[in-house]
């Protein structure tokens, strides 16, 4: 994005009262709220007046936007220094590539993901002679946030099924505790691992197979994992049978990839039809990203904002507060997948980026996070805008509770905004500790129901604005190269190979008797 071409609308705005702003919109204020996939985005506290708009949307036209996602959506190369696709979405058949090998390796997967999944359901999946209870996902990054988010958040949805637990710690007691008062033999394990090497899935994989091995004869091991990867031969290696490893191919990225077999463990534990709920809201985003006009596209408008908060306003970070329990891990997935994809410092041409990549992204969720960090967002001295996520059924619920629940998230937007000023007149001495200085921008995500429906199309929405910002941004939002070196480093302390390592770190491994094991 050109500073050049938005410096005179983010200097104007910048500076003027966000209350001036949004009460200005007069009768136009419903134009700042947009509609899709059972989704309301809501823009009216943004600072933005219809001309910084035009020209967010002239400069996403410049950059041809809508080419780049042709191009996303048919399988086009948009990954260039790995050479690779970008197509998580064909799993809900987002993605224009029918009559391909993609196309038909997804719907091979799928297959054998859902019947995997009702074999396991229904009981007759017994790899030691009783039904699978509980499920384990052994994962990382999106092998483990995407699945447990989508659990937690779906968990009332789940008509009988398996229990699930999860594992991405290289701490033992992450482990143990998934598999604390289980009966071993009614245990099932999925490795979650493009590579099957990521060192904190195979360690925990190793560890899962170690345990189990003192409970279950040998010859009945393997029977109680399972894998998703792209590597049918180290899973074999480890003891998975071909027929219980479900691809996970390269051009599906670690922190897209809950779609895929990845998603195996929902697969069972919320039941195939729920998961294919899951994907089909998905698609419905999907549809509305590849076709909506951009100045209607709630993928275009949340990245082309985003953007301008980070860039032209100079934002650093964003809070992503979601006003649902269930919702309680969407800022630590978002975050991964915005972070991952958006922390580059170089263009697609390997040269400086002119401007900064995408924003810090952190939350949690409300109402407990108004008695923790909100303070700081309140009087801070740092400006943060904040993205209010809820529920449109809250607001006029029977429940008293949920009516607070949508009461508190209102009010935060409009505190933010107002801030207070009072006086000495008023307060005395403390006046000026009382006050907030309001001014604070935040955008609000309103979804009618929280179900599978409008959870995968909240998802999808997320994955394609971190795709609009990539292109505003001129970058790669689909490597992850800043996460390579600390892996190759890690090696190299393991294998005691540290003799080109900084003075400090290799103090630190000796007076903690780290070469000594």
């Amino acid at each position: 994005m050109s500073l050049a071409a938005l410096k005179a609308h983010a200097d104007r705005l910048g500076g003027a009262s966000l209350r001036d702003i949004v009460d200005g919109r007069g009768p136009a204020l419903s134009d700042w709220v947009f509609s899709a996939a059972g989704i309301e985005l809501d823009l009216t506290k943004q600072r933005l007046d219809p001309d910084a708009l035009a020209s967010l949307l002239g400069a996403a036209d410049a950059l041809e936007l809508a080419h780049h996602r042709d191009t996303l959506l048919s399988g086009g190369i948009v990954n260039p220094t790995e050479g690779r696709p970008a197509l998580h979405m064909a799993y809900r058949e987002g993605a224009k590539i029918s009559g391909t090998d993609a196309a038909d390796l997804v719907a091979r997967t799928q297959a054998q993901t859902r019947e995997f999944a009702q074999a396991v359901r229904s009981g007759t999946y017994q790899p030691s002679g009783k039904a699978i209870t509980r499920v384990v996902n052994i994962g990382i990054g999106g092998s483990d946030l995407g699945p447990r988010l989508i659990a937690d958040a779906l968990a009332e949805f789940a008509d009988g099924g398996p229990e699930m637990r999860f594992v991405a710690s290289l701490d033992p007691s992450d482990l143990r505790l998934a598999v604390d008062g289980a009966d071993p033999e009614t245990l099932l394990f999925i490795v979650a691992s493009k590579s099957f090497s990521t060192q904190e899935t195979l360690m925990g994989a190793e560890a899962a197979r170690a345990w189990l091995s003192a409970h279950v004869p040998a010859d009945r091991l393997g029977g109680h994992f399972a894998a998703a990867s792209a590597a049918p031969q180290k899973a074999a290696a480890f003891g998975i049978p071909a027929k219980r490893v479900f691809d996970f191919p390269d051009w599906v990225g670690g922190r897209y990839s809950v779609w895929s077999a990845v998603g195996l463990s929902l697969e069972i534990g919320l039941g195939p039809d729920v998961f294919a709920a899951f994907r089909a809201g998905a698609q419905q985003m999907d549809q509305h990203f590849a076709s909506a006009p951009l100045a209607e596209n709630l993928p275009v408008l949340k990245g082309l904002v985003d953007a301008w908060n980070r860039v032209a306003l100079g934002y650093p970070s964003r809070c992503v507060a979601a006003y649902s329990a269930r919702l309680g891990k969407l800022a630590d997935y978002l975050q991964q997948l915005e972070m991952e994809s958006l922390g580059k410092s170089v263009t697609l041409d390997g040269a400086p980026a002119p401007t900064a990549g995408g924003a810090l992204v952190w939350g949690g969720a409300g109402t407990e996070i108004q008695h923790s960090f909100f303070q700081w967002l309140h009087q801070g001295k740092d400006v943060v805008p904040v993205d209010f996520i809820g529920v449109k059924r809250h607001f006029a619920s029977a429940d008293a509770r949920e009516r607070a629940l949508a009461a508190n998230m209102a009010a935060q937007g409009a505190a933010l905004l107002d801030g207070r000023q009072l006086s000495e007149a008023d307060e005395g001495e403390l006046a000026s500790h009382k006050s907030m200085p309001g001014g604070r921008p935040s955008a609000m995500l309103l979804l009618d129901d929280l179900n599978p429906q409008t959870l995968g199309a909240l998802i999808a929405l997320h994955e394609h604005k971190v795709f609009v910002e990539g292109v505003v941004y001129g970058i790669n939002p689909y490597d992850q190269w800043g996460v390579e070196l600390g892996k190759v480093l890690t090696t190299g302390i393991l294998k005691g190979e540290t003799k080109e390592y900084d003075a400090s770190t290799k103090a630190l491994l000796d007076r903690t008797d780290f070469g000594s094991r």
